[in-house]
């Protein structure tokens, strides 16, 4: 079964470096949503600092780029993403807690 893989982990793994121990299934396929890596680029908000914002891109580009799905619906969000493919996600913060009995949550 596919896992996406939520921004938390993408936080996660560009601060502190680590990416290859987040991925508790070494066979399983992981896709990043489209929404996710908007939303670990740009966040809610543009980081005030002009040294952030290089330091998420390149590891995006780095790392990240080639994970992403492109999911074409434009106002789905991250577990719609993940409901509507029948996936599970991977995820470090408690936001998809609510949706655990629609979802299967993974969390290393």
């Amino acid at each position: 079964m596919p896992v996406a893989i939520d921004t938390s982990v993408l936080i996660h793994a560009e601060k502190s470096g680590e990416w290859e121990n987040l991925r508790p299934d070494g066979n399983a396929i992981y896709y990043i949503p489209a929404h996710a890596a908007a939303e670990f680029l740009v966040g809610t908000y543009l980081p005030k600092s002009e040294l952030l914002r290089e330091r998420a891109r390149r590891v995006y580009e780095g790392k990240f780029k080639l994970l992403v799905d492109l999911f074409h619906e434009a106002d789905a969000a991250i577990a719609a993403t993940v409901m509507a493919r029948g996936d599970s996600l991977l995820a470090l913060d408690g936001d998809f807690d609510r949706l655990k009995y629609r979802l299967q949550l993974i969390k290393p």
